[in-house]
């Protein structure tokens, strides 16, 4: 049976407990201060399985590195250049991935067999006691089933994750309630793979034009970098993106709508829900909601686009791939 523990602060002796679990080889979901993360010893290659096999993660999905600073990231790669260490200096800890050229000491299968590793440094106090009293970086990806929602609150994870799971830390909801921005600085020009809280224009400032991967990745293809697929972060519920007050006349079953800044008029029997005009609120809020939408049997959601600007591009991004089609 998966454990879970309540964690108040950095001497909590739930922190220990868990790095016992991850130094034997077990899993640990534990918070950051973007979603929850399902922890392994990154260095440990048949601990990192366990979390393919828990999440039912494809092989050709990467998985991030978790570093308490600077000087632990230098030891996983074979290049540190400029740029890494002036966003480092900026942005860590915080909600910032960099993609560089991995050292030997990298486990292949964290890298997907790939040539490159994915670093963070999480701004949290619980995620960064745990890494320091493991003394190695722990891989951790999304604490979920593959391609489903990600988990903003310890019960989150227990739905998703049933028994997978030795032991789950509860630190409370997540602050951003978004995956973190992932930027690839192994090529010639720097490159946004996944946008997050922290904005190309935030990046810019500090290491200038930054260019922005918005494509996706298909099925059986490598990834570089997590949360590159066609389909990901999708609810249970059948989400639908529709055009800004385009209502619900005509639909059946259960039935959300959820509109920004204001609601059409919606029949009776849809369940409308309003969302603020503001993309920080919203990314904080937005896979909570969708729980709540699961967990109350709502067989459709329908959702307004969100608001075109650079603020709303990771909310867009989450919401386009939620919304795509299985694969056959």
């Amino acid at each position: 049976m998966t454990r879970v523990l309540p964690v108040q602060g950095t001497d909590d002796p739930a922190i220990e407990t868990a790095a016992g679990v991850l130094r034997a080889g077990g899993l640990v979901a534990f918070p950051t201060e973007t979603v929850y993360g399902l922890g392994a010893d990154g260095l440990n290659p048949e601990a990192v399985a366990r979390i393919y096999a828990a999440k039912g993660r494809p092989a050709t999905n990467p998985v991030i590195l978790h570093v308490e600073g600077i000087a632990a990231a230098k030891a996983l790669v074979s290049q540190w250049p400029t740029t890494a260490q002036q966003l480092a200096d900026r942005f860590w800890p915080g909600p910032l991935t960099l993609v560089l050229p991995a050292a030997q000491v990298v486990p292949a299968i964290v890298r997907a067999n790939g040539p490159t590793v994915a670093l963070r440094c999480p701004a949290h106090r619980v995620a960064l006691a745990l890494i320091r009293a493991v003394g190695r970086p722990l891989a951790a990806p999304s604490a979920n089933r593959s391609q489903h929602l990600s988990p903003t609150r310890a019960e989150h994870v227990a739905k998703s994750l049933v028994d997978a799971v030795e032991l789950i830390l509860d630190g409370g909801a997540t602050e951003a309630g978004l995956e973190s921005t992932i930027l690839d600085l192994s090529g010639e020009r720097p490159r946004i793979l996944r946008p997050g809280p922290i904005s190309p224009a935030e990046i810019a400032a500090i290491i200038g034009t930054v260019d922005l991967w918005e494509g996706a990745v298909k099925r059986g293809e490598v990834q570089p970098a997590p949360g590159m697929a066609e389909r990901h972060y999708a609810p249970k519920a059948r989400l639908e993106l529709v055009a800004p007050q385009a209502g619900a006349g005509g639909v059946a079953g259960r039935v959300a709508y959820v509109g920004f800044g204001s609601l059409p008029s919606l029949p009776r029997a849809v369940h409308g829900i309003l969302l603020p005009m503001d993309a920080e609120a919203v990314g904080t809020r937005l896979y909570a909601l969708l729980h709540e939408l699961d967990g109350a049997g709502f067989e459709r959601i329908l959702m307004e686009h969100p608001p075109e600007g650079e603020s709303w591009m990771a909310v867009r991004d989450r919401l386009r791939r939620a919304s795509a089609k299985e694969s056959e």
